[in-house]
């Protein structure tokens, strides 16, 4: 606190669900001005960006870093510009499907037509990303969030100082 004095970091203990995510977000208004997400469970990250959007709260997700070795390829932009990034990917998928969100034009396949920003900004890799199994999507994510690529603790750290910045 040192750094900005005015700056108030409230750590919550507890897991995010398609469940809570409304009532958790709800429950810390109207102080709460902004929300870090660093899930790795694409219906929980979902369900926080929704319940962010919903309360008009600005949210900064983060992407998959599993399998990811070069801290120099990572970027923050809004969701929609999102590249090379399964998990967001995915979130971005189901709020297009499920919740109404417009859909993105994609580079290169004669569509001119711009979409909007969607506004919520996205930590994310340009690095691609190694191929990985299927995970059931009747399962919960809880634990399997590097499944066999592992995670370097130089790129987590870095997404967290994107983020932060």
């Amino acid at each position: 606190l040192d750094i900005n004095p005015g700056c108030n970091v409230t750590l919550v203990h507890d897991f995010i669900s398609v469940d809570n995510a409304n009532s958790i977000i709800q429950s810390m208004l109207p102080k709460l001005t902004l929300v870090i997400d660093a899930i790795d469970g694409m219906y929980e990250k979902t369900a926080l960006i929704l319940a962010c959007v919903d309360n008009s709260i600005p949210i900064v997700t983060c992407g998959g870093a599993a399998g990811r070795t070069d801290p120099s390829k990572i970027v923050i932009e809004d969701l929609t510009k999102v590249q090379e990034d399964r998990l967001l990917f995915k979130c971005r998928k189901l709020m297009r499907q499920k919740h109404g969100f417009p859909k993105v034009a994609i580079p290169g396949k004669g569509k001119k037509e711009r979409v909007r920003n969607w506004r919520i900004l996205a930590v994310y890799s340009l690095e691609v990303q190694q191929k990985v199994g299927q995970v059931s999507e009747t399962t919960s994510s809880f634990r399997t969030c590097d499944g066999a690529l592992g995670t370097a603790c130089f790129v987590t750290g870095t997404y967290g100082f994107v983020a932060a910045s």
